[in-house]
């Protein structure tokens, strides 16, 4: 027999839940299910917070087999009466974490063995949603001061080059047997000190900035290149081609990319294609 739990939470609350049901892939039946599992291991543990009282929005799940099994008892045990206010506590203290917190909770399976296999030096296999496999050398569990997401920084062996995957991405982590030797220890100090999910440590680019490009330099901040020289309107930056990519594209004609020749080409061609689609 099905156990239906219907839930009257704060708006924000609601809010937030949807976001990670929709952020992190995960059904609302899943979620709720894996929060109630999760907390209430360690009821005895929790300081509940005082959940805000603004708009209020409705929200219902059913209990799955396994947690429906224990869920009476589990109320018995702890003296809960009011179903109601007992679930709208759990679920504002899950959305009272920050982003990173939480997403890190989603996928404690996932971290807590990237954590083993960093700690034992143990190669990893890594298989993604979308069905792709890679094998790493697993070095850190890092997230960057302004991006709300979580990634593993590793050196992939086939591609032979230092990367960083998006923990959300993952689906499942097999621990192999083999060890591996730290191949940079100060490389991977760098990135743990000041992590950067592009990895531009060593990498530079030169671009001209318009005075409004300078402006808008300034303002964003979100993965802004480290600055190394200045000479007029010209700027070196330490910057990798994919951070140049996802940070300049916001600019339009307010910067020019000068160096390298194969990022400039990528941004001239964009700008290209662009061109033609409004020529249309």
């Amino acid at each position: 027999m099905e156990k239906k739990i219907r839930i009257t939470l704060p708006k924000t609350t609601a809010e937030i839940l949807e976001n990670d049901i929709e952020e992190f892939s995960i059904k609302k039946n899943t979620l709720l299910n894996y929060i109630y599992k999760e907390f209430t291991k360690n009821i005895y543990k929790l300081s509940f917070v005082n959940y805000p009282k603004d708009e209020s929005s409705v929200i219902q799940f059913n209990l799955n087999k396994k947690n429906r099994e224990e869920y009476y008892s589990f109320l018995e045990e702890n003296k809960i009466q009011n179903e109601s206010e007992f679930f709208r506590e759990l679920l504002s203290y899950y959305t009272a974490f920050g982003k990173k917190k939480r997403e890190l909770f989603l996928f404690k399976e996932i971290v807590e063995r990237i954590n083993y296999s960093i700690k034992e030096s143990k190669l990893i296999k890594i298989t993604f949603r979308d069905g792709k496999t890679i094998e790493v050398e697993p070095y850190l569990i890092e997230s960057s001061k302004l991006e709300v997401t979580n990634y593993i920084f590793c050196y992939n062996i086939k591609e032979e080059a230092w990367k960083n995957y998006k923990i959300k991405y993952i689906n499942s982590i097999y621990i192999k047997k083999n060890e591996f030797k730290i191949r940079d220890k100060e490389f991977v100090k760098k990135m743990k000190i000041n992590f950067d999910p592009f990895i531009s440590f060593g990498q530079k680019i030169k671009v001209r900035l318009t005075k409004n490009g300078e402006k808008i330099f300034k303002e964003l901040n979100t993965n802004r290149p480290k600055i190394i020289d200045v000479k007029l309107d010209e700027y070196i930056l330490e910057c990798s081609e994919e951070k140049a990519k996802r940070y300049f594209c916001f600019f339009l004609d307010e910067v020019e990319i000068l160096e390298p020749l194969v990022l400039r080409n990528w941004f001239k061609n964009k700008y290209k294609k662009a061109f033609t689609k409004y020529e249309e």
